[in-house]
């Protein structure tokens, strides 16, 4: 089985040899644009004192609010190319999830690092917004997320934009690990482990990443540069939570989806081996998403927003349009 999401974890959890100082203490517009690394990101985000730590956040534009979610093992920086253009168009919160990128990394006790749990953080962040209904662009792992805050407040969401993210069983090639040492262990050289950016490079060469989308050295380290941080507790969660009791959970999801009234936007990239188009076909039968509202992109594998972030920009200001 080839488990794409080790190679992009293994490799990922490096660090590219460069630094970030050079913008500390910029002077950053108010306005998102387009980071020239990793630290100006960093310079945009504010933070929200949850109970189980501090999350990152950006939050930029005007319009109906729209939260991304990242999936593992990235953070809001994988959205970088996305909010500059979005936010004409919305109010774009785009969360670190606690964990992740900028937020804090706090030990794991078994309930810390839930879906549920993240849900219900997202949830607090933005009533402290005083945001009250939103729509949610949700990838990878980001889609356990988006379901549970679904499950929650269902008439909060007024719109669903899916990027490969996790949906169902079928279709879900993952990684078959258990908890136990040998995850952690593995967990713990993704966060730690050093290796040279031309690899990193490579490897999302080879996840479709070439061309205008190939990521450069600085975009390689704000990949990295969270992971070596402390995010072994919230890789190892999530890898060894992929058990029955998930895909049950997923299961269920057949009737959240009926239950919801908003709209839907499904963008996939069609060459994705982890996350296959084998997921599409329960999530736009239960979710009800129209043809018209389904892209699949043969030519593009995982990271829709490294890989043609115009065209995401395009649909979901058309979604929101409508």
């Amino acid at each position: 089985m080839r488990l794409i999401c080790i190679s992009i974890l293994t490799v990922l959890s490096t660090a590219c040899a460069t630094s970030f100082d050079a913008v500390v203490g910029a002077q950053i517009a108010d306005t998102y644009r387009l980071p020239a690394d990793y630290a100006e990101h960093r310079v945009q985000q504010q933070f929200f004192e949850s109970p189980d730590g501090r999350i990152a956040f950006t939050d930029h534009g005007t319009g109906p609010a729209l939260v991304l979610l990242h999936g593992v093992p990235t953070s809001s920086w994988m959205y970088r190319k996305v909010i500059p253009d979005l936010q004409a168009h919305a109010r774009v919160i785009s969360v670190d999830l606690l964990g992740y990128g900028s937020s804090d990394k706090p030990d794991d006790d078994g309930t810390v690092y839930t879906p549920t749990a993240q849900a219900q953080r997202i949830a607090s962040l933005l009533d402290s917004l005083s945001v009250q209904s939103y729509g949610i662009v949700m990838h990878d792992m980001g889609g356990l997320v988006a379901w549970e805050m679904l499950r929650a407040d269902p008439t909060a969401i007024q719109q669903l934009v899916v990027l490969n993210t996790i949906v169902h069983q079928d279709g879900f090639d993952h990684p078959d690990f258990k908890p136990g040492v040998f995850t952690r262990q593995m967990t713990r050289a993704m966060a730690g482990d050093l290796t040279s950016a031309t690899a990193l490079r490579l490897t999302f060469r080879s996840l479709g990443l070439t061309g205008d989308a190939a990521l450069t050295e600085a975009e390689c380290f704000g990949y990295v540069q969270p992971m070596r941080e402390g995010a072994d507790p919230a890789l190892y969660a999530f890898y060894s939570s992929l058990d029955q009791a998930l895909y049950d959970r997923l299961d269920d999801n057949r009737a959240l989806f009926q239950r919801y009234s908003g709209k839907s936007l499904v963008l996939w990239g069609e060459r994705d081996e982890i996350l296959t188009t084998a997921q599409l076909p329960f999530l736009i039968e239960h979710l009800r998403t129209p043809p018209a509202n389904v892209h699949i992109y043969p030519e593009q594998q995982h990271f829709l927003a490294e890989e043609i972030p115009a065209e995401l920009v395009q649909q979901i200001a058309v979604l929101l349009q409508n």
